[in-house]
């Protein structure tokens, strides 16, 4: 909707609107009400851009607009939003929240982690790996067998199993 068109559809001139558009202005109760006529939404969603604008923000209500609090939902939708962006913006993206998680936490913390995220997606990787393998082959999932292919997987990947050979704290 263009400012004229909004303009004519809330009864209100186009410098008010414009003036409300920069923030050089405010609308008082008359015009928000006309306004939220105009544009068919809430007096709460006009001027937060949300209907619950006192709500903690997480990462699912964020992700969501407040269908569900899923994390998991919520993770998978950041996914598919990086997903859509070009190359660039994705790395203007993830290095905005690598920065904003160094601050918050230190680089040690912050090195740890993504580490710990690389091995749980190489492991998902190798379980989906061998399963497919598996089924593909007409077999079925023997678990002992399996169990022992993801301890030679996460020696590979620099973890011992031996907790008697895990550093003493």
């Amino acid at each position: 909707m263009t400012q004229s068109q909004l303009a004519d559809a809330s009864g209100l001139s186009v410098s008010a609107i414009k003036a409300y558009e920069v923030g050089r202005n405010l609308p008082g109760a008359r015009e928000l009400r006309a306004l939220c006529q105009a544009l068919q939404v809430s007096p709460n969603k006009l001027l937060f851009g949300t209907e619950l604008p006192f709500e903690k923000r997480t990462l699912a209500n964020l992700l969501t607009d407040g269908e569900t609090e899923d994390e998991h939902v919520a993770r998978a939708r950041s996914m598919i939003l990086l997903s859509l962006l070009a190359q660039d913006e994705k790395d203007a993206v993830i290095t905005l929240a690598r920065s904003i998680a160094i601050a918050r936490h230190g680089v040690e913390k912050v090195k740890e982690a993504l580490t710990a995220a690389d091995v749980f997606a190489a492991l998902g990787r190798e379980f989906a790996q061998q399963t497919r393998d598996v089924l593909n082959a007409g077999g079925t999932v023997d678990p002992t067998a399996f169990a022992a292919n993801v301890e030679r997987f996460m020696e590979r990947q620099g973890h011992d199993p031996d907790p008697e050979k895990l550093p003493k704290k």
